[in-house]
């Protein structure tokens, strides 16, 4: 019984009118015309009348429905309820109304409201009950679905396991649609098998047979359903031309009629069956068929959010192994000194993270258009390809009309997936959606070296590969070939963990490569580096002891005996300090000159004792507020300095040489001036003077001017900025 949706006010009995056959003829007719069920009864509850339609709808008669036969029309669970009700209001003798099953001519049973109205006396004595039965049965049933839908959305939301949500699923069915029986199936596309859903009130026996069955080739209606993607309708198996594969299956259990509604993903893809059986042959209803579009639905929810629930804790358990991973590569590149070491921890990390028996490194070498390999990883062994090895192994270049290959080396956008069961072998795009597959080889990419390495490596066991491509720049520089004994899928991922990867693997090469160029660069630094220091030293030095030994063979002969021992004993020490600075540069110490003296004081005492005794007039100033300089920059200053003051020497015919420094806030500057013939800049010079100081400038990123004419002088600055 539910609460009143309407009010009516007891209605007395209108004076003149009970014992008028005319009135009482047009009710009875006016009754009988209309859709409702409408009955009337004593005060005491005694059932007088029941319209024509209450009649038609249950089949029985006024003589069977009667006084209190009309209770045989009533659901029996829904009777005691009901009966109750009526009493309690006819004790009361208060309007009421209430809901119960009624049984239908044909054995269905629908839902009503019962509402009833007394007639009363002018003292207000209860003469008369009137009474109506309105269908609510669709009411009835979209309430139930709705609260059905509630309950399995709230074990969705609370991530109920799926086998109790599509439990939920099947039993709403049976409230919903008494005599029916509900499976879902669930699709492994993989093998192209049902794997068991739910389907509680289906025989085990029958599910049992159901899970792991074939589909691909099946002729079952559920089977029909997968691959078709659409509603498969048979009423009645045992008659289905189309059933042709183990009818008697569904009809050893009692299943006579089925109907089979596939479940579709977000992305369109067939992800299930929603299966509804019948004990007897029949269509469904119109009820039943919306039904099965809700509930369908709502599987579909189901499935996929424990899926997307289960790829995520996979790809959280997927993604902490990756960071681990990454980590440990990202740290192996931090504190790993020799490179090749790195390249191998990168390739055991992706050997190991994607269960693969090994892997190979091709580079493409622009230089003849092909791939080499570079390095190998197999059984937990890594070692770089000689060039021996490298030139033996060039099996294809990117290929100008392949549908993979070429894709593959212009882009690089997508990894290849190899198949090396397939004969002939075949590869194929690793994208979300499903790509075909096509000859590994086919006419651009067809040689004997490329079936060669193949079969190589088919014996091994090695039955699929993956392609991931190493790029630099959004450019491919090459790949790598990962090798497994097994067929797989990969997960998104995972892929995404190999690129990386070979991201790492690539700066890997490039530090083994960029090493090398250093090592080699490093050696011609070194050499440029000695042959400087040997001109700045040894022969500015032989220089300076020239120009003594000079000075002392024209004091001697003119008799000046004490002026030329002094000139020899300048000579030896001059010969002494090139000494030491030569073995100071071979160990690529600072200069002795510098050692305790800023570059102002060492400046000029070198340029001292280098012009002391000669013609040449020395003028030497420093301007501004000395600071300390970076040691490389003095070092380089005082060498360009030794350096312009020899060719003054040497080759100047100069009588005065200027040198001034200055200090400013924002740098500094050295500017060495003489007054000899000058020179050419624009010519070619022999001799290593020049360049050096070119090389020491650049290395300090300074600005170099040099200035002369013949008959001029030279003026050289250095400009250096503290910025």
């Amino acid at each position: 019984m539910s609460t009143p949706t309407t009010r009516h006010e007891n209605h007395q009995h209108p004076a003149g009118l009970s014992n008028s056959p005319s009135v009482e003829d047009s009710f009875r007719i006016a009754v009988d015309s209309i859709p409702e069920l409408v009955w009337t009864s004593r005060s005491d509850g005694h059932i007088d009348f029941l319209n024509q339609r209450w009649r038609e709808y249950t089949g029985l008669n006024l003589e069977e429905a009667s006084g209190w036969g009309w209770q045989q029309a009533v659901l029996p669970q829904d009777l005691v309820r009901l009966l109750t009700y009526w009493n309690s209001i006819l004790a009361s003798g208060e309007p009421g109304e209430t809901e119960a099953r009624l049984r239908r001519h044909d054995g269905d049973y629908r839902w009503f409201l019962f509402r009833a109205i007394p007639l009363r006396d002018a003292a207000g004595a209860v003469l008369k009950w009137y009474g109506t039965n309105t269908d609510i049965e669709d009411r009835k049933r979209a309430e139930a679905l709705l609260a059905g839908e509630k309950q399995i959305f709230e074990m969705i939301a609370k991530s109920q396991p799926l086998c109790r949500t599509l439990d939920a699923l099947c039993h709403l069915v049976g409230e919903l649609s008494p005599g029916s029986l509900c499976s879902i199936l669930l699709l492994d596309w993989d093998e192209y098998r049902f794997r068991h859903g739910a389907a509680p009130t289906l025989p085990d026996s029958y599910n049992r047979a159901m899970d792991g069955r074939v589909f691909e080739f099946s002729s079952g209606a559920c089977a029909r359903a997968a691959r078709q993607g659409e509603q498969v309708i048979v009423p009645d198996i045992a008659a289905d031309p189309l059933w042709e594969e183990l009818p008697d299956l569904p009809l050893s259990h009692g299943l006579k009629a089925c109907w089979s509604s596939p479940v579709f993903a977000q992305d369109g893809k067939v992800i299930g069956v929603f299966a509804t059986y019948s004990r007897t042959p029949c269509l469904p209803t119109a009820h039943q068929l919306h039904l099965i579009d809700q509930l369908t639905d709502i599987t579909s929810i189901a499935i996929e959010r424990d899926r997307a629930a289960s790829a995520l804790q996979a790809s959280e358990h997927l993604a902490r192994g990756q960071l681990s991973a990454l980590t440990h590569t990202l740290a192996e590149l931090s504190q790993e000194t020799q490179p090749e070491k790195l390249l191998e921890h990168v390739l055991h990390t992706i050997n190991r993270q994607l269960g693969a028996h090994g892997l190979g490194v091709w580079e493409m070498v622009e230089t003849i258009g092909r791939v080499q390999l570079l390095a190998n990883y197999e059984d937990e062994t890594f070692h770089l390809a000689t060039p021996e090895q490298a030139k033996m192994t060039q099996p294809m270049g990117p290929p100008e009309h392949h549908p993979i290959w070429t894709v593959f080396f212009k882009s690089g956008e997508h990894c290849v997936l190899g198949d090396l069961e397939a004969d002939p072998p075949r590869v194929k795009l690793h994208t979300p959606s499903d790509q075909p597959w096509h000859p590994w080889m086919g006419e651009s990419v067809d040689n004997p070296e490329v079936r060669e390495i193949i079969a190589r490596i088919v014996q091994k066991g090695i039955v699929a590969t993956l392609c991931v491509p190493i790029l630099i720049a959004g450019k491919v520089l090459g790949l790598i070939s990962i090798r497994f004994r097994g067929k797989r899928s990969f997960h998104f991922q995972e892929i995404e963990l190999a690129r990386a990867l070979a991201h790492q693997a690539m700066l890997a090469i490039q530090i083994i490569r960029l090493t090398a160029q250093s090592r080699d660069a490093a050696v011609m630094e070194e050499r440029n580096r000695l042959a400087r220091d040997i001109h700045d030293t040894l022969a500015q030095g032989f220089t300076g002891i020239i120009v003594q030994l000079d000075a002392a063979e024209d004091a001697t002969a003119k008799g000046m005996r004490l002026e030329s021992d002094a000139h020899v004993a300048r000579a030896s020490e001059l010969a002494r300090d090139s000494l030491g600075e030569a073995r100071r540069s071979v160990r690529a110490l600072r200069p002795l000159a510098l050692e305790d003296k800023t570059l102002p004081d060492a400046l000029e005492t070198l340029f001292l004792k280098m012009t002391v005794g000669t013609s040449l007039q020395l003028n030497f100033s420093v301007h501004g507020a000395s600071r300390k300089l970076p040691p490389e920059w003095e070092e380089n200053l005082l060498r360009i300095g030794q350096e312009v003051l020899h060719n003054a020497l040497r080759h100047s015919e100069a009588t005065r040489f200027d040198a001034a420094i200055a200090f400013t806030p924002d740098g500094f500057f050295l500017e060495l001036s003489d007054d000899g013939r000058g020179f050419n800049p624009n010519a070619i010079h022999d001799g290593f003077g020049l360049i050096g100081i070119q090389e020491r400038v650049e290395r300090m990123t300074g600005k170099l001017l040099i200035r002369s004419a013949l008959g001029e002088g030279t003026r050289v600055r250095i400009d250096l900025s503290f910025k």
